[in-house]
């Protein structure tokens, strides 16, 4: 369908009958005489005379149709397709949602300027084609979007502004989270011509959609894509943290996964580990493209307390992916209670032969139990029970749900299966249901198999377990984890959760009338790992979480004033915090940067914790043009033309006014070698003329 964007111009297509009205006026009427001696040449003549006419005749149409296509090009005619706006004219008023890509992705670069400035330079080109009386909305978007304003700009410098002021973010992209907010504000808009642009990167990630998005008629979907023109870019897609326990002064690896996202193979690419701030191991990477990679480092610590560490790899064209971080806590000492009869000192000796050890252990019996406060200590172990009054069951119950730590050796109660009901109750999921066994010894038991993955035992996975006798042990039965089995297949060690903490359910006593383990060299490292792996402080690295993940922390620390939070930035916000249990809850909210957040309360760490980015941004994976199609109406702009020819032509059609003029200018060209032919081809019969007018 033909239109004309500048329609001021069409009545000055009337010109184009000048030529004819000058042609008229300026006839000239001959005056005819017979001239005996030329009638020879009379039918010659009369020949030429035909062929003058049809000559003025076709100069007269190339002189009219060179004035209709000049005067036609300034009214800018336009063949308008059928994905075309609905628009009729450039006057148009038009509301335009502008949805900029504000990932880490846009960080990369094309001819030395990063993919993000070079959006925002587009969405100005775009606001150049806004007029008095439009509608400007920008919204930045990543993981979710958000528009600048809440109402629509009015004016293009208020949009500019709002440009100038964006930033990259550390976030995924969501396209279609973005398209559908367009949608929404445009829907809202009355003006007759709406049109969404998105500007974003060449990655197929933000795009990845199952079904069909419908845009509501009216609406029109623009997308402006950039490619980079350097993909060299190694990320750290996760680190395995290890299965053992942290202690200080004791070594640890770990295990970062780094991943090529290059097309071409990547040789000597150097990462760094750092610890507190400190680098202290560094390794070279070999990755083929697309490979991933997990290159093991060691580390330790020489200090209790609160730790934070970061692998890091420079050099690439995606600085943003470079850096994985992490946490972790190593307290000072851990406080323990055991509480039993004389058998439990073997128990107390085992973790702190001397005061002022790593473990403050205390030891009672179980008729003191009733008056500890059970929430100053870590780890509570319970030897050879008797049956347990309700309030002291509670009372470790509470004790379990908040985060301590249980453990309670069966092998030498009177009756295990009654000890451990008044414990846990009579409908915990594992059970007790006998001894097996007697002091006597006349059955002997010794240790099966272990998981050695398992970070009690993993010391033990190079010589493996030792000759240990028992004599008596309780039964254990429906238990699912199982880490260390006697001969029989009964389970040596059970372990369960309960609310926040864990509990240990140990088969044997520590009583030599039951077994030898008391005195074996395997003891002493058993009861170490296990009150270790019980206390929540070290059970595990902290893995973090992920920018734009909504963080609750849960500590310990009770404070009667605010708590603070220190951004990676340095920046600082408080936290109201809410109290339930004798615990302190923190909601910190959505994390937009990466890196270590620290939380204080009375200016003294009391949590630490990582947030990373979402390496699925950095997937190489190429946008699927076909794919996105089949689930939306989208138009493509080329962002390697002048981007304001390019809408226009999309917004009211395919422009004819370039053509038009170059096609004036060969029309005018071959008049001026038609007309200048013919002057000098006049014969004598025409100057005859001339003189008798």
């Amino acid at each position: 369908m033909l239109t004309f964007l500048n329609n001021i111009f069409l009545p000055a297509l009337a010109a184009a009958i000048l030529p004819i009205l000058i042609h008229l006026l300026t006839r000239r009427r001959l005056v005819e005489r017979q001239w005996p001696s030329l009638r020879f040449i009379e039918e010659i003549q009369k020949r030429r005379m035909r062929r003058f006419k049809l000559k003025q005749i076709l100069l007269l149409v190339l002189r009219v149709l060179i004035l209709l296509l000049v005067i036609g090009a300034f009214a800018r005619p336009a063949i308008r397709g059928a994905r075309a706006s609905t628009s009729t004219g450039s006057r148009e008023r038009t509301s335009i949602a502008l949805l900029l890509d504000a990932s880490y992705s846009m960080g990369q670069e094309a001819a030395g300027v990063d993919l993000f400035t070079k959006a925002r330079q587009s969405a100005e080109d775009i606001l150049e084609l806004v007029s008095e009386g439009d509608e400007i909305a920008v919204i930045p978007f990543a993981e979710m979007p958000a528009p600048t304003s809440p109402e629509p700009y009015k004016s293009m410098s208020g949009a500019k502004q709002a440009l100038d002021s964006l930033h990259l973010r550390s976030g995924t992209t969501d396209v279609w989270n973005a398209i559908a907010l367009g949608v929404e504000l445009l829907s809202k808009s009355r003006l007759p011509n709406r049109e969404i642009f998105v500007l974003t990167d060449n990655k197929n990630h933000g795009w990845r959609r199952s079904g069909e998005m419908d845009i509501p008629e009216g609406i029109n979907l623009y997308a402006l894509v950039f490619s980079p023109d350097d993909d060299r870019n190694i990320g750290i897609s996760s680190i395995e943290f290890p299965r053992t326990l942290l202690q200080k002064d004791v070594p640890f690896s770990l295990q970062p996964e780094f991943k090529s996202y290059a097309s071409g193979a990547i040789k000597d690419f150097v990462a760094n580990l750092y610890l507190d701030g400190e680098k202290v191991a560094q390794r070279a990477i070999d990755l083929a493209p697309g490979e991933a990679a997990s290159i093991e480092f060691r580390a330790q610590v020489d200090e209790g307390g609160f730790h934070f560490g970061e692998f890091r790899c420079e050099g690439d064209a995606l600085p943003a992916d470079n850096s994985r971080f992490f946490s972790f806590k190593i307290p000072e000492k851990i406080e323990v209670l055991v509480v039993g009869g004389n058998e439990a000192k073997f128990i107390a000796n085992a973790l702190a032969p001397v005061e002022g050890d790593f473990f403050n252990v205390s030891r009672i019996s179980y008729s003191r139990l009733g008056s500890e406060l059970l929430s100053t200590r870590d780890v509570i172990i319970l030897s050879d029970p008797p049956e347990l009054s309700a309030n002291l069951a509670a009372s470790i119950d509470g004790f379990v749900s908040r985060g301590g730590g249980l453990a309670v050796l069966l092998g030498g109660s009177p009756d295990p299966a009654k000890s451990w009901r008044s414990v846990v109750g009579e409908n915990f999921p594992i059970s007790v249901v006998a001894s097996i066994g007697d002091s006597l010894g006349k059955s002997r038991f010794v240790l099966g198999g272990a998981d050695f993955e398992h970070p009690v035992f993993t010391p033990f996975k190079k010589e493996g377990l030792p000759d240990v006798e028992f004599k008596r042990v309780a039964a254990i039965v429906d238990a699912d984890r199982v880490p260390i089995v006697l001969s029989n297949g009964v389970p040596l060690i059970a372990e369960t959760e309960l609310g926040d903490g864990k509990i240990a359910i140990c088969a044997f006593s520590a009583s030599l009338s039951f077994g030898d383990i008391a005195t074996g060299g395997f003891f002493v490292p058993l009861m170490h790992r296990l009150t270790q792996y019980l206390n929540a402080d070290v059970s595990e690295f902290d893995p973090g979480y992920l920018v734009g993940d909504e963080i609750v922390r849960t500590i310990d620390a009770t404070t009667a004033g605010a708590f603070a939070l220190i951004q990676p930035d340095g920046s600082r916000a408080f936290l109201a915090p809410r109290f339930a249990a004798g615990r302190t809850i923190l909601s910190v909210g959505g994390a937009s940067l990466p890196g270590i957040y620290q939380v204080l309360a009375e200016e003294k760490i009391v949590d630490l914790f990582a947030v990373n980015v979402d390496t699925r941004e950095s997937d190489s994976d190429e946008l699927d043009r076909g794919a996105v199609e089949n689930a939306v109406k989208i138009v493509w702009i080329s962002t390697d033309k002048d981007i304001a020819d390019e809408i226009l032509s999309r917004r009211y059609g395919r422009e004819l006014h370039h053509a038009m003029l170059i096609v004036a200018f060969i029309l005018m060209l071959v008049e001026l070698v038609l007309g200048g032919t013919w002057r000098r081809q006049r014969d004598l019969s025409d100057r005859i003329r001339d003189r008798e007018m």
